[in-house]
């Protein structure tokens, strides 16, 4: 058949096409005209609607998805990340620095080539993996930068060990200074500072090491390449550093430098205060979520309620399994956090928070109930980040609440036989991505990157099988779902929690073009294998941003 123009710019053929409609259909072949797709259907029909200016592309059974959306990545903070002691955060994982020592001797080589008293800041430690078995301390630290101020992350990010230049910032000399700050945050032990401090006062002396605008777009456009490298074309930034990160990422996005679309929530990685001043103000000047375009736009209002999953410094109902003294952090009272919901609620906005473990995840079900109860509002996929440790009663209640919670299955695959120490029994629960499903809550799928695995595949594989990818141990099955729900998490869920089904998360006529091909028929691929598919090519906009070199 000959037109007087292409009907369709691009055709794709000879594939097994996961649609992600609402019938979950597997169709053969999709068209692409401009940045929309105009064809989904047999190979057959989309060669009646090509003609010689039609790009053709041969499927040859692989699978062709929806871009995967990614609700939790921060692309500014991961991308700062380098291997080398030139990296404005020096990546420090079990692999590469296998103990106290290794780490110790990148600290020196940085300190070598600093000027004298700027920041040496390092993560991705394992207390657990180490040869040591334990945390480095602040007299290690001292030893190996004494005049520089050295901040050395665990790889979750909400534990970190400071030296005594470090701490001097926000005025901690000694145990004595500590009684200004929140219980538990910085640690004590025999009467003397260890270096260890946790959650929101480590987030705060954070806030005391400044990265440029130059060393955040070199980093963001770093992330950008690994993004798509993995098929993701939507992401949902849960925080970075401040004002000038939002300037960077909607001045990438704007120029199209930075491809995956962004949905950028407000918050600051640096904390409480600081967190609560960028949404005040921007509620203060009657703005709500949604404000933007489809390359980027402004999210929900987030908050930070409790710890982390693999510190352990989450907030959970009852003691941890492997140490019933250790504490759990929670930066917020209940009290106040019913009242912060209220008043985000009222404001009309879309609303979240980082709430790990069971004990803060119903603080906010609770605010959230409350505030939906006293000021009725229709459709507001008010959300929960992480949403790690949970239990039926709380699951039928989100349900009920319709919320969007944003989990994180890829942290089973690097730390799942750590967290079965951690919390046991509980595991029945954790990342609870079936019982969710089954509830009819639309939970979608975040890497929480740099603290989680980005790889798509790898997340794919943990939801499927929860397994734990460096003990190569299965973790409590009860949360396993199948491929094709996985993928739905993947990408129409994602979509759903930003208001933009409409226009992406499934491959359907009308909707933007984002499209990744994997490198084989992911259908057919026996589940245990998952992890051996890669992608071969990602498309945004009907625009081919990545293809694989053969």
């Amino acid at each position: 058949m000959k037109f007087y123009f292409s009907y369709v710019d691009i055709g794709f053929y000879n594939g097994n096409i996961i649609t992600v409609n609402n019938e979950d259909e597997i169709a053969q072949a999709v068209g692409v005209k401009g940045n929309k797709i105009v064809f989904v259907g047999s190979t057959e029909a989309l060669m009646e609607i090509t003609d010689d200016r039609t790009k053709l592309i041969d499927l040859k059974g692989r699978t062709m998805c929806p871009g995967f959306i990614d609700t939790h990545f921060h692309p500014i903070l991961n991308g700062l990340f380098e291997d080398n002691e030139h990296g404005s955060i020096i990546r420090i994982q079990t692999d590469q620095y296998p103990s106290i020592q290794d780490i110790l001797d990148i600290i020196r080589k940085a300190a070598s080539i600093r000027p004298e008293g700027q920041w040496i800041s390092l993560m991705g430690y394992d207390q657990n993996r180490l040869v040591e078995g334990r945390h480095p301390r602040k007299e290690e630290l001292d030893l190996a930068a004494p005049n520089h101020k050295v901040q050395c992350m665990r790889a979750c990010g909400h534990i970190g060990i400071y030296n005594s230049a470090a701490l001097g910032t926000i005025g901690v000399l000694d145990a004595a200074d500590v009684l200004r700050y929140p219980k538990n945050e910085i640690v004590i032990e025999d009467g003397r500072l260890t270096g260890m401090v946790k959650e929101h006062t480590h987030f705060y002396l954070w806030s005391k090491v400044t990265y440029t605008q130059e060393q955040q777009i070199k980093a963001a456009t770093k992330s950008n390449s690994i993004l798509l490298k993995n098929g993701i074309t939507s992401l949902h930034d849960p925080g970075e550093c401040g004002a000038v990160s939002y300037q960077v990422m909607q001045h990438l996005c704007k120029n199209r430098t930075f491809k995956p679309r962004v949905c950028m929530m407000l918050h600051s990685i640096f904390g409480k205060p600081f967190s609560k001043q960028d949404n005040e103000h921007y509620l203060s000047l009657g703005l709500l979520s949604g404000l933007g375009d489809e390359f980027f736009r402004i999210g929900p209002s987030k908050f930070m309620i409790d710890g982390g999953t693999s510190g352990p410094s989450c907030a959970t109902k009852d003691p941890y399994c492997h140490d019933s003294l250790m504490p759990g952090i929670i930066g917020w009272e209940k009290e106040e956090i019913i009242q912060y919901i209220h008043d985000l609620h009222k404001a009309g906005v879309q609303i979240t928070a980082h709430a790990v473990g069971d004990l803060a995840i119903e603080y906010m079900v609770e605010g959230y109930e409350k505030a939906i109860i006293e000021l009725p509002r229709e459709d507001t996929r008010h959300r929960i980040e992480h949403c790690a440790i949970v239990s039926s009663d709380l699951i039928d209640r989100m349900a009920v609440l319709q919320l969007c919670p944003s989990c994180n299955p890829g942290f089973i695959a690097w730390n799942g036989t750590n967290y079965t120490a951690y919390f046991g029994e509980r595991m029945k629960f954790f990342m609870a991505m079936n019982s969710m499903i089954q509830a009819g809550i639309k939970v979608s799928i975040g890497s929480d990157a740099p603290s989680g695995p980005v790889e798509s595949m790898k997340i794919l594989d943990a939801c499927v099988n929860r397994r734990d990818f460096i003990t190569n141990q299965l973790i409590d099955q009860t949360q396993c779902i199948g491929i094709l729900e996985a993928v739905r998490a993947y990408t129409m869920n994602g979509a759903y929690a930003s208001f933009e089904e409409n226009i992406k998360g499934s491959i359907e006529v009308g909707k933007c073009a984002d499209l990744v091909i994997l490198s084989e028929n992911l259908l057919q691929c026996p589940k245990e294998e998952i992890g051996r598919i890669h992608v071969d090519m990602t498309i945004i906009d009907g625009i081919v941003e990545y293809e694989k070199a053969f």
